[in-house]
């Protein structure tokens, strides 16, 4: 099992002064997300650990699905000791390249110690794995008691939710990736049922909470959260939330 790094010495500086992009500019990197990503997850990871909901400061963090290392980079500015793990291997090494310390991995089988971490940080890996209630039990399993869960992702009806082939995933996730395939031909990534799986907040949210060791604290809407109550609209939730956030706390 992996150690994680222990918290900072005290002292150490641990905040940044660069103020985090506005939703307008946020808008605006996002035009432009399959072409070149990087500003728009930069701006949005600054924009996502601006408003943290918990205390990340010399809190031992496990950054799940960490992609490239944006939000690692940004929680470690905040004051949290960070691990990063992805199963795909250009992303950790770019994560290193970031001075990231992260590992190849699989969410669905930690290679972390149970009870190990003060928070786990999940952001956009829930629709990349084959069967997220494993992701949960490992989630809860290696947070330590009264430690924070914070996961997001994509439902599959949302106005993202098929990457690649929107807007034809509104076809369903059969069909549509048909059609997307006679007219253009396979997506370059994030194939459905091959890398990228359908996902709904019914079936999520419901894994969470029917789960013996967490508590929810939170269902909201990701990007406008004053528009929380409709995650409690079956239907709507799934085409309107765009992402989706569950706060849970380990019992």
């Amino acid at each position: 099992m992996t150690a994680l790094p222990t918290k900072p010495e005290s002292g150490t500086p641990t905040t940044t002064t660069t103020q985090p992009p506005g939703v307008v500019e946020i808008l605006r990197r996002f035009r432009h997300e399959k072409t070149d990503p990087e500003p728009f997850y930069v701006g949005l990871a600054a924009r996502t650990i601006s408003s943290f909901p918990y205390d990340l400061d010399g809190a031992r963090i496990l950054d799940l699905g960490c992609g490239p290392g944006w939000y690692s980079t940004a929680m470690t500015q905040a004051g949290a000791s960070v691990v990063g793990l992805d199963l795909d291997a250009g992303d950790v090494k770019q994560a290193h390249q970031r001075a990231v310390a992260a590992m190849i991995g699989d969410g669905q089988r930690l290679p972390i110690a149970s009870a190990s971490v003060d928070g786990i940080f999940c952001s956009n890996l829930m629709e990349h794995v084959p069967d997220p209630a494993l992701v949960i039990d490992e989630m809860t399993r290696i947070v330590r008691p009264g430690g924070w869960l914070w996961i997001s992702w994509t439902p599959w009806y949302s106005p993202w939710g098929g990457h690649e082939i929107v807007p034809f995933h509104l076809l369903g996730p059969r069909l549509g990736p048909k059609v997307w395939n006679r007219l253009f031909g396979p997506p370059r990534k994030n194939v459905p049922f091959d890398g990228l799986w359908p996902t709904y907040v019914s079936e999520i949210v419901g894994q969470a909470r029917s789960h013996p060791g967490l508590d929810i604290r939170s269902v909201h809407p990701r990007y406008y959260p004053f528009m929380k109550p409709i995650m409690a609209v079956p239907g709507l939730r799934e085409v309107a939330s765009w992402n989706c956030v569950i706060e849970a706390r380990r019992r």
